[in-house]
């Protein structure tokens, strides 16, 4: 198979900017796009500072064509670069016998070369092509990003069910026992720094295993143990300051 590798990098470039697009909408929680809105979220998209940093290296990886497809497009990245590549198929794509390359050489020659299409991609973005990105594509994307936002609000939604206040935090044990809250819940809600002076207590050494490790190990000890809040406290921290509203016959519910 041949690869037409400028317009590879460019197909590339079109996913990463549409990723970019879709974070954007998320964090500005773009549900409802209609022509009164549509110029503000518009300029929200254009006025946002788009970067690429090495956490994008595997979402752009995962782009490459996979087995066969993906080795004829390595070899495409090599001859862009002058490089050499291995021989693996003859000239109408049947794979050779007898080879010189071994599995570790060509995984080494494979690691470049995704190296060299990385380097090649921080090379042609830019802010520039990101907003040409958007006048060119944003209008027929419009739907697509607001069923992509409120999926990924419905798959973040965190409901406490509770009928009173008093029930909050033997729900909250519960869901945390149950692994129905995330362990960086548990964080909020035990005296962290309490646990840590019972730590230093028994000469616990920190850089080995600290008060976040015992979190993990011994939840349930941390939970009876070091609860930070009664349940006033609590239900007015989750209300007022984490975004929780309370919704009759639900209880506490974070979209």
């Amino acid at each position: 198979m041949k690869f037409d590798y400028n317009f590879e990098i460019e197909n590339i470039l079109n996913h990463i900017y549409k990723y970019k697009i879709y974070n954007i909408a998320h964090k500005n929680n773009i549900i409802n796009v209609n022509e009164e809105n549509l110029a503000d979220y518009i300029n929200i998209f254009k006025n946002t500072k788009i970067y690429l940093g090495s956490d994008m290296d595997k979402f752009i990886i995962n782009l490459l064509p996979k087995d066969k497809d993906g080795y004829f497009f390595r070899c495409a990245i090599a001859k862009h670069h002058n490089y050499s590549f291995p021989r693996l198929y003859d000239y109408t794509g049947n794979k050779l016998k007898n080879v010189n390359y071994n599995k570790f050489a060509f995984q080494l020659w494979e690691a470049h070369m995704n190296e060299m299409l990385l380097e090649d991609i921080n090379r042609r973005f830019s802010q520039d092509s990101f907003i040409e990105f958007i006048d060119n594509n944003l209008n027929n994307m419009l739907d697509s990003i607001v069923l992509y936002v409120k999926n990924l609000n419905k798959d973040n939604e965190i409901i406490i069910p509770l009928k009173n206040e008093e029930d909050l935090i033997p729900t909250i044990k519960t869901m945390l026992l149950n692994k129905e809250l995330d362990l960086s819940f548990a964080q909020i809600v035990v005296d962290m720094d309490a646990l840590r002076d019972e730590m230093t207590k028994f000469t616990t050494a920190f850089h080995i295993y600290s008060e976040f490790d015992k979190l993990e190990d011994n939840l349930q000890y941390c939970l009876d143990n070091f609860f930070k809040y009664d349940s006033k406290e609590l239900y007015n921290l989750l209300t007022t300051e984490k975004g929780f509203s309370f919704v009759n016959d639900i209880g506490l519910v974070l979209k």
